[in-house]
């Protein structure tokens, strides 16, 4: 199995087989805007892809959907957008077709947008997010050693993410959502920057 990569992921681009040269434009256009992309053209051969797919769409802080009339979304996407939901990730979706294109019912309450207004797409995530400051980022990792319970687990216990976002939040001065505490979390382990716990 390969090593994972070391980059941590703004934005996750989810996408059919049959649109990969669509999104490895897309995540091009969105690098130029200085934000980190993740799509499968990024994995080396060999990776394990199911491990990377799964610790970029926890860390990405936004998700792009790609559709188009061949293929409206397969059932990998599928399961991608249902993770991103479920994380209250902020979800675009981009049409490479005729604006009668039929989505799942599954996007249907998410902004829908042609190829053509990337440009808009790129504002908004960009403008939806501001990163942690690095005094964020210390106060989120003592509360984090203090919580006491590992950053994979975190996703599986909602009562000890939703108490480390509040006790992050008081101290910090923000309004996070634990999804977004979690996510920032993963980015930190992933750079190398988050404590150790200390063990049972």
């Amino acid at each position: 199995m390969a090593t994972m990569t070391k980059n941590t992921y703004d934005v996750f681009v989810s996408h059919s087989r049959s649109s990969a040269d669509l999104a490895g434009e897309i995540a091009e256009n969105l690098r130029l805007a200085g934000l980190q992309t993740f799509h499968d053209g990024v994995l080396h051969a060999g990776a394990d892809f199911s491990d990377a797919i799964w610790q970029a769409l926890a860390e990405s802080r936004a998700v792009v959907v790609i559709v188009t009339p061949e293929a409206p979304a397969d059932a990998v996407s599928l399961v991608e957008i249902g993770a991103a939901a479920a994380w209250n990730k902020p979800l675009y979706v981009l049409i490479d077709g005729p604006s009668s294109t039929k989505l799942p019912a599954v996007l249907d309450k998410y902004p829908v947008y042609p190829v053509s207004r990337l440009e808009e797409v790129v504002r908004k995530i960009v403008g939806s997010f501001e990163p942690l400051t690095q005094e964020e980022q210390q106060v989120l990792g003592d509360v984090y050693r203090e919580c006491g319970v590992p950053a994979d687990q975190l996703s599986l216990s909602p009562l000890a993410l939703r108490e480390l976002a509040e006790k992050f939040n008081q101290r910090a001065a923000k309004h996070l959502s634990g999804e977004r505490v979690l996510s920032e979390i993963l980015r930190m382990r992933k750079s190398g920057r988050l404590p150790r716990l200390a063990a049972p």
